[in-house]
Formats: structure tokens, sequence, C-alpha cells
């Protein structure tokens, strides 16, 4: 005779387990409950529950209930693994917007074979020269650039960053950021190279004719010499100019009080009758020959020098400046992550060291040392020692105060 509950193929341990737990039943109250009543009177609801649901549930509808809060006796059913999320698949496009000669000629190649190799992806890079990097910041400012990387001095990047023309980097896609040398790993207009990775670095000082002069000058005062009247040029450019006063003066480079500013401008107001030009092109007026000891750029320098041996370069002993370029993505870029691939690339040792070779300038990139030629890294103000290096200060960006240095400068100016 049945009693009306066949539970006969059904698997009584867990389907006891399913029940307690939705009942939220412990084992020690159900041991309980059976020393109470016995364990027939204890089991039969339980036994019934089992028989009938045992037959309206599906297997699969069984073992995917999962209660809020399951007894800790009772094994959680386990989750499923999500699939690993795709590396991201750079655009078919790049468009870089960079100085003339700034870029070794095998890196856009490369990066485009590595493309090619790693992601099955043909891109097509296309890269254009501005004329001036007065009128690339105009434009950049202005948002309307059609580009997706440019190269704006390092001063430039916080200004940028403030307005929102240039975007963040996916530092997930530019391991090679580990290449970088420590001073250049958290620079003080990028922290931690949130919004820019740095491209070329660069040193300013003296550069000199040993043909017309004799000595060999070690000081900013050699700019002032009453002896090189109308041989010597100063940069035409405000902040390194300031820069070369107060840091003979013995002030920061970044300085906004106006007392040392006055000061600066000043001993720059002495100098002006025996300058013979302001300009930005160090390398054509020391490769001139009417210019005998100017204001300049030591890679610029390097670079006269292939042509013109007699022309040499020093780092002023009191001091002076360090500046640096840096890779950006441009806001509005459409193909960003290519530009981030790209960016990469240019942190890549080899190619690194390429960009070096090739135009000069010493790249921020430690592991690329090992694949510069060695006349580059011999030569003093391209790769200085650490004992120079630690005497040079970096422009940085000074947001409105830095209407305190042009006035001043307008104001130098109108008094050539």
């Amino acid at each position: 005779m049945s009693d009306g509950h066949d539970v006969s193929g059904i698997d009584l341990e867990r389907e006891l387990a399913r029940y307690m737990a939705e009942h939220r039943i412990s084992r020690r109250m159900l041991l309980e409950q059976i020393a109470k009543v016995g364990a027939f009177a204890a089991l039969a609801p339980i036994i019934a529950a089992c028989s009938t649901g045992a037959a309206s549930a599906s297997p699969s509808a069984a073992a995917s209930v999962a209660p809020p809060s399951v007894a800790p006796s009772v094994a959680a059913v386990p989750t499923a693994t999500p699939a690993p999320t795709p590396p991201p698949v750079p655009e078919a496009e790049l468009h870089i917007w960079n100085y003339a000669e700034y870029m070794g000629e095998d890196v856009i190649p490369s990066f485009i074979e590595k493309i090619k190799k790693d992601y099955k992806v043909d891109i097509k890079v296309s890269s254009d020269f501005f004329d001036t990097y007065e009128g690339m910041y105009a434009r950049v400012t202005a948002g309307q650039t059609g580009f997706d990387i440019t190269f704006p001095a390092s001063t430039d990047v916080p200004g940028l960053v403030a307005i929102n023309k240039i975007l963040p980097l996916d530092l997930s896609l530019i391991p090679n950021k580990t290449n970088l040398g420590a001073e250049w790993a958290d620079p003080g207009y990028d922290p931690g190279n949130q919004h820019s990775m740095p491209y070329m670095w660069w040193t300013t000082g003296v550069a000199y004719d040993t043909a017309k002069i004799k000595e060999a000058p070690t000081s900013w005062t050699a700019l002032w010499d009453e002896r090189w009247r109308g041989h010597i040029a100063m940069l035409d450019d405000q902040r390194e100019a300031f820069a070369a006063a107060l840091i003979q003066l013995k002030f920061s480079a970044n300085t906004v009080d106006d007392g040392e500013l006055d000061q600066a401008l000043a001993l720059l107001k002495q100098q002006h009758p025996l300058v013979r030009l302001y300009s930005v092109e160090d390398q054509q007026y020391m490769a001139s020959g009417d210019i005998w000891i100017g204001h300049a750029w030591g890679s610029d320098i390097y670079t006269v020098q292939q042509k013109k041996p007699s022309v040499e370069f020093y780092i002023p002993e009191e001091g002076s400046v360090r500046g640096s370029d840096a890779a950006v993505i441009l806001d509005g870029a459409k193909n960003p992550i290519a530009a981030n691939l790209f960016i990469n690339h240019l942190l890549d040792a080899h190619v690194s060291a390429e960009n070096s070779n090739f135009i000069g300038y010493m790249g921020p990139n430690e592991a690329a040392k090992a694949f510069i030629t060695k006349d580059l890294l011999d030569t003093p103000w391209i790769n200085p020692d650490k004992a120079i290096v630690d005497k040079l200060q970096e422009l940085l960006d000074l947001g409105l105060d830095t209407d305190k240095y042009a006035s001043r400068w307008t104001e130098l100016k109108a008094g050539i």
C-alpha cells in the first residue's frame, strides 16, 4: 500500500540539502527537531516536498536555483569564468603632425610593419609638418587640426590638459613606458605621464666660434661681454632669454616674483646694445660667421658642428635649462588606439635610438642608450652626466603669470 509519496529514483541527500537551503533550515535545527518529535515526524514534510519538487522541476532549473543566503554546508553553484576581453584593434589610419626632420626615416615604416604583424591591419600613416610652432599651437587650442598626434613643448602640456585639447593616454597600450629614464617617468608638467610621453629633450647654453673667440668661456656672462659687441645672438624666446638672466642672478627660471623678474629685465636691458639679433634660427646664425657667440640649443649646435667644426658649445657653470617635446593625442582624434600604439612604438629602445641618431637629440629612453652612436653619447651637452643634469631647470607652465614675462619681454624688445 502506497503512502502517497513515491521517493524512488530521488537523490534524497541532494533534495534534502535543497529543501533545507530554501527553507533556511540548518543541520543543527533539523537534529533538534528530530530529537523533539522523532525522525518520521520531522522528515515527513521534507520527503513530501522532495517527491513533488522532483516531479515538477526540470534538472536544469533545479541546478540553477541559488538562494540569496546558502547554509555553510551547502556548496554554491560555481560561476562560469567570463571570456577574456580581446585586445583593442587599431584603426586603419593614423595622422601625425610634427616638425620636419624630427623623426627617423624608418620609424613610420617599422610601425606599419608591426601593426600588420601583430594585428593583421594594413594601417595607413600620414605625416605632415607644421610651418611654425606658434601656428601649430593656435590650431590645437582652436581644436580643429584633423590630426591624431602632435608634439608640443612640455611647458604647454598642462595648459592643453586644462582646456581639454589633449586626451588621456591609455597606458595599458604603452608598456614601453618602462623604458623611460627615472627623471622622465613622473615629470612635473604631467605627473605619471597621464596625458603625454616625453619624446626628445635638449639643453640650452652658449655656442661660440673658436675661429673668432680663442678663449674657452664657461659662464652666461660671456653673452654680456663688451668684446663681442655686434656679434652676439640671443634666442628670440622670452622664457629662455629670461632664464639666462635669472640663473645668473641665482633665481629660479620659473619665478613669478615681480622683484626678481625686474632684476632679470634690467640685466637683459644692459645686454641688449651688444646683441646683433634675437632669433630662434640658432643653426643658421652660428653657421653664418656673423655671430661669434650666441644663446643656443645644444642639439642644434651638434648639427652645426657637422658642417662647421670650429663651433663649440657649453652648458654654463651656473646652470641652465632642460627642455623637451612631448607626444600627445589630440582631442577629437579619430584613431586613438593607433595613436597610443604609435606612442608605444616611439618608446621602443631601437626606435628611440634611431630617432636620436637621426636628429641629434637625446630621447628620454634609458633602454635606447645601448643603441645610440658613441659620438652622440659622448657629447656632453647632448648626454650630460648627472652632475650637470642636476643643475638644469625645466621650464614649467606658469598659467596667467606668463604675462609677467610677456609684458617685460615686450618692454625689452621695444627698446631695441
